[in-house]
């Protein structure tokens, strides 16, 4: 059995999400088509699945495999088949207790904002375009109440039997030349669709709807209602897992 990591970006615009999904274009199934090409049936492990439309700069995955083949092979292969949508950086053999999801420390997302009068046509699959002026102190206040540990029931998705309480080491806002803001977020785990609802709250409390230290009394409620919704997928990145 060879065990092969590989860590890869993607432009999610055009899947249904990572997992596999009977009948739907997903990141992960268009993964495993190229790979029983070149290695036969295989299972794969990701560091962390995305939602529809939701993009990754630095995703990884670990293949289990019967056939062995060389890793520069592998490499070539697939990014012949899946380029541009999915590109692959590195492809190397792994230990082989080597998981890309439970040997990961830290996942890092970026959420990214285009914060300008006008949309922008070259940006608009990666980017939320909030054309409402954003204060940068408010929205790093905001974002300060959400650092340790928590329960983020009011910022996930409910799942049944799953628990919504996560750590997050960092939750930080900056502006970036030609009108970009972009959320960096830390922690080991996320909960469904939590990335994408805190930084919707963060949002509305930059633009004056609400003031920073009403996230201690949404954390405390656990009230998915008062979270403001989810932001759009298409601004959001797995920036990069740690080992």
């Amino acid at each position: 059995m060879t065990n092969y990591r590989l860590d890869f970006s993607y432009d999610g615009t055009d899947f249904h999400g990572y997992a596999v999904q009977p009948g739907l274009r997903t990141v992960q199934g268009a993964l495993q088509e190229a790979l029983i090409q070149v290695l036969g049936p295989v299972r794969t492990h990701v560091a962390g699945r995305t939602d529809a439309g939701v993009h990754a700069r630095h995703q990884v995955v670990n293949v289990e495999s019967e056939r062995h083949t060389g890793a520069g092979t592998l490499h070539r292969s697939l990014n012949r088949m899946l380029g541009p949508e999915l590109v692959f950086e590195s492809v190397s053999v792994a230990d082989p207790r080597f998981h890309a999801r439970y040997d990961a420390v830290s996942r890092a997302y970026r959420y990214f904002l285009l914060n300008s009068r006008w949309s922008d046509p070259f940006r608009d699959r990666t980017t939320w375009h909030y054309r409402h002026p954003l204060d940068l102190d408010r929205l790093n206040g905001a974002a300060a109440h959400l650092v340790g540990k928590h329960d983020f029931g009011a910022f996930c998705r409910k799942q049944s039997g799953k628990t919504t309480v996560r750590a997050i080491e960092r939750a930080t806002w900056w502006r970036e030349p030609d009108d970009l803001i972009v959320f960096e977020v830390v922690a080991n785990s996320f909960c469904y669709q939590m990335v994408r609802s805190i930084a919707s709250m963060c949002a509305e409390v930059g633009r004056g709807n609400g003031e920073p230290d009403d996230v201690k009394g949404i954390l405390a409620d656990r009230d998915r209602n008062a979270a403001q919704g989810a932001a759009p997928p298409r601004g959001l990145f797995l920036w990069k897992v740690e080992y």
